[in-house]
């Protein structure tokens, strides 16, 4: 579902033309005018951007002239989240939507993204610049529930949890001590939900500036979830409570 557009003239027209870009590969060693231009269009439509040797841009591009950028068409239509939470307040429901920061694995963030639209979440925002990309798996493995949820990108999660404060919605933050369980957080009200990486978790930047912080309490001593199943357990707490 996905394509692939190399060239410098290709990849900035598909820039200007609105295209929703997935990722963008550039030469490692590319510097001056066209290396900053490729970065501010990036910046500009919070499209992940990575600095690579030729040997990948010749594995992405199949050995066709690529001037040293790469870039791959996201088979998903990306959102403004800020619109996605305006229309649900519009529409005179209380937003949910979940963050996830710097999950890789493109299997996560489809089972993530099935579950959300299971449980009734208004959005995905994906944070970070080094989020897997979505691909033709991602979709495959949402049962196709990636296609029918607003799916919105940003490059900051910092920025992100303010501005989601600003328009009104309680931000929690996950992690695995000094935390509360989800049945004493009120899910009811409008909520954003933010999930980090197993292997990283969530910056303690971030888990200072939220307005909550929940854990899954454990039976064992096992070290945590799969952050698709903990996603789907915070889930499921919000619509119980919202359906009560």
């Amino acid at each position: 579902m996905s394509d692939t557009i190399y060239g410098r003239n290709a990849v900035t027209e598909a820039f200007d033309a609105g295209l929703d870009i997935e990722k963008v590969f550039v030469l490692s060693s590319i510097h001056g005018d066209f290396e900053i231009q490729i970065r501010n269009l990036c910046k500009e439509a919070n499209v992940p951007l990575a600095k690579v040797p030729e040997v990948k841009l010749n594995e992405l591009s199949k050995f066709k002239v690529h001037q040293g950028v790469v870039a791959l068409i996201s088979p998903i239509k990306y959102h403004n989240f800020k619109d996605v939470i305006a229309s649900a307040f519009k529409a005179e429901k209380s937003p949910l939507v979940l963050v996830i920061d710097g999950v890789t694995d493109v299997r996560n963030i489809g089972a993530i993204a099935r579950s959300a639209y299971f449980f009734g979440a208004d959005a995905i925002i994906i944070a970070g610049n080094f989020a897997g990309r979505i691909s033709e798996d991602t979709v495959k493995t949402s049962a196709g529930a990636i296609l029918r949820i607003p799916v919105c990108r940003v490059n900051s999660l910092l920025t992100l949890v303010s501005d989601l404060q600003s328009l009104g919605l309680k931000v929690v933050a996950t992690s695995l001590k000094d935390a509360i369980e989800p049945e004493q957080s009120d899910m009811k009200e409008p909520l954003a939900i933010i999930l980090g990486a197993e292997d990283k978790g969530l910056h303690y930047k971030v888990l200072e500036i939220v307005d909550e912080v929940i854990k899954i309490p454990a039976v064992t001593d096992f070290d945590s979830l799969n952050v698709s199943v903990a996603a789907g357990i915070f889930l499921y707490e919000s619509a119980k409570q919202r359906s009560n």
